[in-house]
């Protein structure tokens, strides 16, 4: 009779425990959406009180980026088209190599 008496009370005390285990995780899970929800408000707080000179200033500040980011374009195209070109120059240069070359030989065999 007291094995099961201090079994049914290690059972409760287990079960209870896990319990509390599971409200916690409960509580926060809703705490950090709390916490979200009031980081979200505050954002969308900040925003509603800007002035129009912090929108301005905003606009102005996404045009140098954009103004930026094209000439970023831009010298990247031309470097390609500049590694482009001297890929076809050596490319030239060799055949024209292997050209001189050939002349060369044949000139020499003209010669014995």
């Amino acid at each position: 009779m007291l094995y099961r008496l201090a079994l049914s009370v290690f059972l409760v005390f287990f079960v209870t425990t896990s319990m509390a285990a599971k409200e916690e995780s409960k509580e926060t899970k809703t705490l950090t959406q709390t916490v979200f929800e009031l980081e979200r408000s505050l954002a969308i707080l900040q925003l509603s009180t800007a002035s129009l000179g912090d929108y301005q200033s905003l606009d102005k500040k996404i045009a140098q980026v954009k103004s930026l980011e094209n000439r970023v374009n831009f010298l990247g195209n031309l470097t390609f088209l500049l590694c482009m070109a001297l890929a076809v120059f050596f490319f030239q240069l060799r055949k024209q190599n292997k050209r001189l070359l050939e002349l060369e030989k044949s000139k020499k065999n003209a010669n014995e």
